[in-house]
């Protein structure tokens, strides 16, 4: 991991070394051309004088020794080098080199433009000295004619002190610089360093969970930025993690309340989660089931195998069949969740009692077979009578009406069973539409007595009305109270003896209104008790026949009730009479 203190000391170096170099570069690279170009002119008048001035030797007859001796002696005092070169490009004599000791210079370019008569000047290595020196030379002319050069030449380095110190100057100051860069560096690092810490320190209270941690704005504007985003930050993760919090809470909710049992397990088939329905389904807490494999919890193979095989990857929809906690069917979907790996991280199981659908299934087929059945009968029997009418009993009037009575009775019966059926097929099936009103129930009981003298009167029993209040008020729908008292009535006539007795109430208590029937009948077996609620229930089938029933009455009385908010039950023993009441909440 790098360290800031050295990131900012290395940085700064190298940026004030660049930044130095460069400047060097823009000053002494000019500086000295300029120095030089100001030392060629210099020179090169001083070439023009010495030229001049040593055209005598070469009026008179001078030795090499002698030029040699003579130079040094007038170059003693200068930092100049002086060179004399005949025509030829001989050295004749030079104020540092003997002149024997030097190649020929009429090669070199100052030389020979001199020895061509012009004044010039050149800048290289010296060959002798292994210097870089400044050459100037000019002709050395007797009579007008070109017998020689005169050269006179500096060293690089004598004629630069200027630029020597500004270089100097630059690696002074860029010592000094360093320094400075390292105390600001540190001074720079604290102060950053300072401005960071409380950060990272709520960065870590952050993480740890403590979501109202917030911190202080540095003096330094980017950090005093830094940390109002650090604080915006803070408050975004605070709102994100509540709304998540609440989103977890809402699917909860959803999980506590939804009526389907919903189980995960993780991968390595454990159970992770099981929401109150599925304990209540499966008949265990998920205290005690989280960690542990279905097969260990439930000890059933069957749900393990099916949410197995969607551990395995595959989506199950399957109904499977248990023992415990009790006998039950259940509708099993399991889908894995995979990752972007493809690997299967959990299993989400929606488990649903099946039980009562399956009873509702059983109860339907009863249904339509003892429809079948009642239908089978009135159908048969309409279709004997009307075959011996078409075979002759026609033409015998007696057998004739006798015929005819008994198809009216069974298509009366049969039109009685359809009524019925789509009466009860409209209850169960929320169809019914209430109209509800204020009811006077004895008016309804009244019409009821009124359309029922003639059926007691037929069975030989007596009808009695009792009532607390005449004025009695109800609300509900009048001709479904209407139809459930005459399906009581008509079964309490039919199910008694002769010399029997049927008497109706209208009672009250605190919180219902109760329509009562009571007759001196056959009664009810206390065991069947239960079930004369269900469709095509009778007590004696062979009276029932007999007396045009269906076996939907009673039925159709229960959800009557039950439309208006309210109840039906009996109590009956066998041989003595039954009492029904209806019972409908107060208005």
């Amino acid at each position: 991991m790098k360290d800031l203190k050295r990131i900012l000391i290395l940085r700064y170096t190298l940026l004030v070394a660049i930044v130095l170099v460069v400047v060097a570069l823009l000053v002494i690279i000019p500086l000295r051309s300029f120095t030089i170009s100001n030392e060629k002119e210099n020179l090169e008048e001083e070439a023009r004088l010495f030229a001049h001035d040593y055209q005598r030797f070469f009026s008179e007859e001078y030795s090499t020794t002698e030029i040699d001796t003579n130079l040094e002696d007038v170059a003693g005092g200068l930092s100049t080098r002086l060179t004399v070169i005949d025509s030829d490009g001989v050295v004749l004599g030079d104020s540092e080199v003997p002149a024997e000791a030097m190649d020929n210079h009429a090669g070199r370019p100052e030389i020979a433009a001199a020895l061509k008569g012009e004044v010039a000047s050149s800048t290289r290595e010296s060959r002798t000295l292994g210097k870089n020196f400044i050459y100037a030379a000019a002709p050395i002319k007797v009579n007008g004619e070109v017998v020689g050069a005169a050269r006179v030449s500096l060293a690089e380095e004598d004629a630069m002190p200027v630029v020597y110190q500004i270089w100097w100057i630059f690696l002074v100051a860029f010592g000094i610089l360093l320094v400075v860069i390292i105390a600001v560096s540190i001074w720079t690092e604290r102060t950053i360093v300072g401005g960071l810490k409380g950060m990272s320190e709520a960065a870590a209270d952050l993480a740890a969970g403590d979501l109202s941690r917030r911190v202080a704005e540095p003096d330094i504007k980017d950090f005093s930025e830094l940390a109002r985003d650090f604080n915006e930050m803070a408050e975004q993760v605070r709102h994100q993690v509540e709304e998540a919090a609440e989103e977890r809470g809402k699917l909860e909710a959803v999980l506590d309340n939804i009526s389907t049992g919903i189980m995960v397990t993780d991968a390595e088939r454990k159970i992770i989660l099981l929401n109150p329905a599925a304990e209540e389904i499966l008949g265990v807490r998920q205290e005690e089931a989280l960690g542990s494999r279905i097969i260990e919890s439930f000890s059933s193979r069957e749900l393990d195998t099916t949410v197995s095989k969607a551990a395995d990857g595959e989506s199950i929809d399957e109904q499977i069949e248990l023992l415990y906690p009790r006998k039950m069917y259940l509708q099993i979907k399991s889908n894995p969740v995979v990752t972007s790996e493809g690997d299967v991280a959990a299993t989400v199981s929606a488990i649903e009692d099946i039980t009562a659908l399956k009873r509702l299934n059983m109860i339907r087929q009863d249904f339509v077979a003892n429809v079948s059945h009642e239908l089978r009968t009135p159908v048969a029997s309409v279709k004997a009578l009307t075959d011996s009418l078409l075979a002759g009993a026609a033409e015998h009037k007696e057998t004739a009406d006798r015929f005819l009575k008994d198809l009216d009775q069974e298509v009366t019966r049969l039109s009685q069973l359809i009524d019925d059926l789509l009466t009860l097929s409209k209850l169960e099936t929320k169809e019914a539409v209430l109209q509800v009103e204020d009811i006077q129930l004895g008016e309804i009981v009244k019409e009821c007595l009124d359309s029922k003298d003639l059926l007691a009167e037929e069975f030989g029993v007596d009808m009695e009305v009792e009532l607390e209040n005449t004025g009695m008020l109800v609300n509900g729908d009048r001709q479904l109270l209407r139809t459930a008292l005459n399906n009581l009535v008509d079964n309490a006539i039919k199910y008694n003896r002769a010399g029997g007795k049927v008497v109706i109430r209208v009672l009250q208590d605190d919180d219902h209104v109760i329509l009562q029937v009571q007759d001196t009948g056959i009664g009810v077996p206390r065991e069947e008790l239960p079930r004369v609620f269900e469709r095509f229930y009778r007590v004696d089938k062979a009276r029932s026949r007999e007396t045009g029933g269906t076996g939907l009455g009673l039925s159709i009385v229960k959800h009557i009730a039950d439309l208006h908010g309210g109840g039906v039950d009996v109590t009956s023993v066998e041989g003595e009479g039954s009492i029904f009441n209806i019972r409908i909440p107060n208005p």
